[in-house]
Order: C-alpha cells, then sequence, then structure tokens
C-alpha cells in the first residue's frame, strides 16, 4: 500500500436524505488496491468502513457485495459489477484466496501529535513507547503473546524499542476531524527527525481525546495507518492494528423465537463488537480466538480440525504453541455447489499470560465456545453464540459440560472442560441429504421508517422442503438474518450502502445474492481530504480507467474511459505491443480474442493542453 495515500469519500457524491442510487450507467471489471477507511466507535456500538479501489490513475469509491480475505501485502482485487454515480457496486475477487500478512517483526513508525487549538501532552513520549513497545503489557506484547512469538512491532531497524516521533504541534484545527491531513502534517513534522514513510509497514497517529472525531480509532483495513483518540490501550491500539493486519471485528449472534432469546434461530442481528474474548470485539485486550489466528496465519493445519463424521473430540487451548487441535470446525452452510460458506467453530479458553488473566472463575474456563465464522477466505465478523440466551449476557456465552446445543442438523454435547482442554461429543443429522438451495429473493427494495431505519423488502423465495430464513448483508457483511420477507437496519451509519439478501433452508443451502440494491442515508460519514484540481492551471493529464467484459462475439471486449477538464483529444489501447484500437474520443472499445493468461495492457491519452497519461497493468485475459 501507498503511505499517506489521500482518498477520496462517499460524502463527495451523497445525495439527500433517503434517495436511492441512479441506474447503472456501465459495467465491467476494474483491478487494483482495495483499502477500507475504518473507524470504531466503541461506546456507541457500531463502526464505519468506506472501500476505497485504487486502480493507479484514480480512486474510485466501492460498494462490495462480497469480500475477500485481505492484507497489506496481499490487497489487490478484481471488481466486478456495475458503475453507479460514481461507485462500483459489485463482488471483490482476490487473485490469491485466504491472504495472510506478512509475520515477524513489523516496522511500525509511531507519531505524536496535538494541534494548534489544543496543546495539550496527556502523555511523554516514553509513556507512548512503552504502551506500543516496550511494556509487559504493550501492544506489542499481545501480538507476541498470542501469535507464539511469531508477530511483534519494531522500529526501522528491528529494535525492540521501537520508534517514536514526536510531540509536534501542528497546524490544524482538531475540531474538523481532518485524519488525512493531520497524518500529513504529521509525517511533514517527522521528517526533519528522520522520518521516512517507506521504511515502515505502519504508521500510527497518537493525539489527545477529540470529541469531534467521535471514534475511538480509524484505520486502513487493511493498510498501512492508523489513528489513536486519546486511548492507548491495546482494546484500541491492538483492535487498530488488527485491522491493519486484515481482520474484521468478533461480534456475537443476538437471536429471538417467537420473541424469547435463543442461542441460533432464523432471526438473528448482528452485535458486532459483543465478543468479550477476542481483542477484535470491543472488551478489551483477550487473545484471538481461533478464527482469526487462521486468519493471522499463526496456526498449524493440525490445529486447525474439520469435523465430517459424528463422534467423540477433543481440543486444547492456543494459549501455548502445539501440535494438537485447537479449533475444530463443523460445516454449516453451503452454496449450490457445495462450496461451505460458514463453519461452526468451538475453542476451549485457558487462563495465562499477560493477557488471558480470566478470573478462574470465569465460564469462559468450563466451557466451550461455539462461533459462527465465514470462510477464512472471506472477510466478515465472527459471531459468538450465547448458549445461555436471556441469563447474563454474553459473558457466560461457552457451553458447560453435559449441555448441549443443536440447531437440528448438527449438535454439540460438552462432555469436559477444564485446564485448558476440552472434550464435546458431535452428532450430525443422518438420512437423504437435502442439496437443493432455495431461489435467490427478487424484488429487494426499501423505504425509510419515521425514526429513520432503512426498511428493507423482498419478494419470497421458494424451496423443495422450505426457507428457513433470509441473511442480509451491507457492504458484503452479514448483519442479520431474519424468517420475515423484510428487515429495518438501525444501525446503518450515514453514508453510501448496497443490500444484499439470500435464502437459507433448513438444511443449510444457501441460495445465491439478490441483485444488489443501494442506500444513501444523509450525513457526512467519514471525513477525508479530497483532492481538486486546479483548472487554471492544468499540469495534469487525463484520469484514465480500464475495465473489460465479455464480447457477445467471443472474447473480451476492453473498455477504456478518459477524463480531463481540458477534453482527451487522443486515446490509444494496445496489448503486448501491439495496437488494438485509437480514438480521437474519451472512450475506447477494443476486442481481444488473444490466448488467455497474463498480458500487459498499455493505455496512453492525451489531453487538449498535451498533458499525457500512460497506464500499464499486468491482467489475465
Amino acid at each position: 500500500m501507498r503511505l499517506g495515500r489521500v482518498l477520496t469519500t462517499f460524502g463527495a457524491f451523497l445525495a439527500g436524505l433517503g434517495v436511492a442510487a441512479g441506474p447503472a450507467v456501465a459495467g465491467g471489471s476494474f483491478e487494483g488496491e482495495l483499502t477500507g477507511v475504518h473507524a470504531d466507535y466503541f461506546d456507541a456500538g457500531y463502526s464505519e468502513t468506506e472501500w476505497q479501489l485504487d486502480t493507479g490513475p484514480e480512486v474510485l469509491p466501492v460498494l462490495p457485495t462480497r469480500l475477500p480475505a485481505l492484507t497489506p501485502e496481499s490487497n489487490d482485487v478484481e471488481v466486478t459489477g456495475t458503475e453507479s454515480d460514481g461507485a462500483l457496486v459489485g463482488a471483490v475477487r482476490p487473485p490469491v484466496l485466504a491472504a495472510r500478512p506478512s509475520l515477524g517483526g513489523r516496522k511500525l513508525a509511531v507519531i505524536i501529535v496535538n494541534f494548534a487549538d489544543d496543546t495539550r501532552q496527556p502523555w511523554t513520549p516514553a509513556t507512548v513507547r512503552g504502551s506500543i513497545f516496550t511494556n509487559a503489557d504493550s501492544t506489542s506484547a499481545f501480538f507476541r503473546d498470542e501469535t507464539f512469538n511469531q508477530l511483534w512491532l519494531t522500529g526501522r531497524t528491528g529494535n525492540l524499542d521501537g520508534d517514536v516521533y514526536g510531540y509536534y504541534t501542528i497546524p490544524a484545527a482538531a475540531g474538523a476531524c481532518n485524519f488525512t491531513g493531520w497524518a500529513s502534517q504529521a509525517k511533514a513534522a517527522a521528517a526533519a527527525n528522520g522520518f521516512v514513510a517507506s521504511q515502515y509497514q505502519h504508521v500510527m497517529y497518537v493525539f489527545p481525546r477529540q470529541n469531534a472525531c467521535g471514534w475511538a480509532g480509524l484505520a486502513y483495513l487493511p493498510g498501512t495507518e492508523s489513528w489513536i483518540n486519546g486511548d492507548l490501550t491495546v482494546r484500541v491500539t491492538g483492535h487498530e492494528l488488527g485491522h491493519n493486519l486484515g481482520l474484521n471485528h468478533a461480534g456475537s449472534w443476538d437471536c429471538t423465537s417467537a420473541g424469547a432469546p435463543v442461542t441460533l434461530s432464523g432471526a438473528c442481528t448482528v452485535n458486532e463488537y459483543n465478543d468479550p474474548f477476542d481483542n477484535m470485539g470491543g472488551y478489551g485486550d483477550r487473545h484471538s480466538h481461533g478464527w482469526n489466528l487462521e486468519r493471522l496465519g499463526v496456526l498449524q493445519p493440525s490445529n486447525v480440525q474439520t469435523i465430517t463424521a459424528p463422534g467423540a473430540y477433543s481440543m486444547s487451548s492456543a494459549l501455548r504453541p502445539t501440535a494438537q487441535p485447537t479449533t475444530l470446525r463443523i460445516p454449516r452452510t453451503r452454496d449450490s455447489a457445495g462450496r461451505v460458506l460458514d463453519w461452526y467453530y468451538l475453542e476451549v479458553r485457558e487462563r495465562g499470560g499477560v493477557f488471558d488473566d480470566f478470573a478462574p472463575s470465569d465460564p469462559v474456563l468450563s466451557g466451550v465456545s461455539i462461533r459462527v465464522d465465514d470462510d477464512p477466505a472471506a472477510s466478515t465478523r465472527s459471531k459468538l453464540l450465547d448458549t445461555h440466551p436471556g441469563t447474563g449476557g454474553v459473558a457466560n456465552a461457552p457451553l458447560g459440560p453435559g449441555e448441549s446445543f443443536s440447531d437440528g442438523r448438527v449438535g454439540v454435547r460438552t462432555i469436559a472442560a477444564a485446564a485448558g482442554t476440552a472434550t464435546v461429543q458431535i452428532t450430525l443429522a443422518g438420512g437423504l441429504p437435502d442439496s437443493q438451495a432455495p431461489t435467490a429473493p427478487e424484488g429487494l427494495g426499501h423505504s425509510f421508517t419515521p425514526g429513520g431505519a432503512v426498511r428493507l423488502a423482498w419478494r419470497q423465495s421458494s424451496d423443495n422442503v422450505g426457507v428457513r430464513g433470509y441473511p442480509v448483508l451491507r457492504d458484503g457483511v452479514q448483519i442479520a438474518s431474519t424468517t420475515s420477507t423484510f428487515f429495518e437496519d438501525t444501525t446503518a451509519p450515514a453514508g453510501r450502502h448496497v443490500y444484499t439478501v439470500h435464502a437459507d433452508d433448513a438444511a443449510g443451502n444457501r441460495s445465491a445474492a439478490s441483485s444488489p440494491h443501494t442506500v444513501v442515508i444523509g450525513g457526512p460519514g467519514l471525513r477525508a481530504a479530497g483532492v481538486r484540481r486546479s483548472l487554471a492551471r492544468d499540469h495534469q493529464g487525463p484520469t484514465l480507467r480500464l475495465s473489460r467484459k465479455r464480447a457477445r462475439a467471443g472474447g473480451l471486449a476492453l473498455i477504456v474511459r478518459a477524463r480531463d477538464a481540458a477534453a482527451v483529444t487522443r486515446l490509444s489501447l494496445s496489448v503486448d505491443g501491439r495496437r488494438l484500437g485509437r480514438t480521437r474520443g474519451d472512450r475506447l472499445v477494443a476486442r481481444w480474442a488473444g490466448r488467455p493468461g497474463i498480458h500487459r495492457v498499455r493505455v496512453v491519452a492525451v489531453d487538449g493542453v498535451g498533458n499525457s497519461s500512460t497506464l500499464s497493468r499486468r491482467l489475465h485475459l
């Protein structure tokens, strides 16, 4: 990723309150680096994420309907979908599945700043260094502890005491919450003391608490930069660096049946920070659970055991390295091709170390935690199941000895759980399996309730046995499931969002997604600084956008669009040095019928005052 990139935001093209997106104006595939600008409002219980695709010449806002696992070293993707009012709506696919971040010492620069109108210094630089790098309960110690010494934080030379720059009083005003502007000014100030952005994998900006921002921390997901708003605890710093590494939130399922709380049903909503046993929740600094450790790439293959037959199975905690299973997973939902979409992940925890310092009576030590987690190749939120619904909150979620859980097909009974080991009895439904998925929901639309919630509605799906529920996804992440053909989203932040709905049957078959539906909710959303080109002094060439789609006559249609304030006068496209087309306008379509494989595509555009731009890409054609 490029440090310090100034991102455009959805705020530049938000329409008024309640205005849905306009009709699609183009379609195709776009390639580039995908990054989310992600803000954590821990105390309010919600987050905001705005996705951006950096194609090289420009940065495009993206509304994803599906998200893969991404890391700072592996966030090159292809987005296939439609363009609508400047946003790209569609599924995101990576060239390599199940990306993992690079392990070892990750080089982090911490820059401490305050502001022209707020010169408070709530910590000393030594305090910041200790909190992030050197204390026994530091952020670096947290990552080292949970990854069995496979990941930690260092300075640019590998020094374990890290690199801390500042204080710097930057000339910006605090009240504007212009975090990208603050970052630019912070790096400029630190450069006088030898800071060079390219020498680091991460940069963290630390500043006194600013109520104007609202969030506790903000980070690129995945990416290189994070912003810490007045809280140096691992709850915030470790959480935001977790986002940099590609991790999403650890939440819980809040499910009901006939209005009463239950462990699992067709009517559930995600409480996105509500996992008290994982730092990617909002409670504290507990180690990540098995699915997130798998996402980080720190578990051995033998640590994750897939259960496909009934029987008794044992596992141990992941507090220390072991070759034994620390996570059991059971297939839960499949698509129409039989691929597993999500799993039940089971684990047991152990008291020990600085961070997993549970009280001896904590239920997590004497029970088995069960979560619904997507395939590790997907980027979404984990969902902890409360096996004791309505009896004291999610803190006593684990399934104790002698207790059972069943969804009608998969059953789990805890035989024993203590001292960091557990044994469970797994039952799986017999008989002829139902492998036919329901039809995809159709007619997805929305209205707004008097209270401002988004009320989604769609037509009923059909199934050979019956539909059990409708999973609802917002921006590629499941937020709920409902047994009705409508759902009210009360947690969507301001900005533009895309919704899709699936249908599940009782046998765990999931339909294809509905057609995506975009909604704009009034308000400023995240405020990143944009860039305005001066038309009075035009020294920049045209911006270029390359997409592709299947041609009716076979092969691919390569589509180039160019934009410039001074108009585009020449536009050409070549593949592997052979020119396929040229025009004097700002749009070019060229047909490619060559052999499939990796090819070099080159586009050149010239504007009316002589400025030129070149786009060179290696594409799978």
